[in-house]
């Protein structure tokens, strides 16, 4: 498994969590995930890829 895929994992399973314990309602689930398609939608979403690969690297020291 790459780190994409571990990090959409225990990203599914934070938000699992937190919906179920009431922390956070489906509708923020559901609004956010609307977002992250438009924001995919428009081209806003490679800089935001480029952060998060920048950050995750950062923590686990990989080229």
């Amino acid at each position: 498994m790459d780190t994409t895929a571990v990090l959409v994992a225990f990203l599914v399973v934070v938000t699992f969590l937190l919906v179920r314990s009431g922390e956070l309602r489906l509708w923020h689930v559901l609004l956010v995930g609307v977002l992250g398609v438009y924001l995919d939608r428009v081209g806003w979403a490679d800089p935001v890829v480029g952060a998060v690969t920048w950050i995750v690297q950062g923590f686990t020291h990989t080229a």
